[in-house]
């Protein structure tokens, strides 16, 4: 597994591609320095292109991430005011067929209910 990242050692990790642009661009400076005139110009100004496409891709990330939390904080907040409703719902049921099954039994056999109740009560 180790022998994948021969292309550079930053890659898994989360700044991995900010080490493989730094990378590029000391490949490009050191370039630089061996060449002259009109190969120099181009290099230099490729590593202006690639600083200026870095920090726009970071910027666009950096919002990019911004939205998705502000995003996942609406669903969140959602789901928890989803499932406290639903919560109150399943009470609300609750009680209410809490409130079926004595009301049966202490008013008589009125309901199904009622001859569940006098079946055991007769035995």
């Amino acid at each position: 597994m180790e022998s994948s990242g021969s292309g550079g050692t930053g890659a898994g990790q989360g700044g991995g591609v900010s080490d493989r642009l730094s990378g590029a661009l000391d490949d490009l400076r050191k370039a630089a320095e061996s060449a002259s005139g009109d190969v120099r110009s181009r290099i230099d100004s490729a590593m202006g292109q690639i600083r200026e496409a870095s920090t726009s891709a970071e910027t666009r990330a950096r919002g990019a991430a911004s939205d998705l939390r502000g995003q996942l904080e609406g669903v969140r907040d959602w789901v928890q005011k989803a499932s406290t409703d639903l919560l109150d719902e399943v009470q609300k049921e609750i009680d209410k067929r809490r409130q079926q099954l004595t009301g049966g039994d202490d008013q008589g056999s009125d309901g199904s209910g009622g001859s569940g109740g006098s079946g055991g009560s007769a035995a």
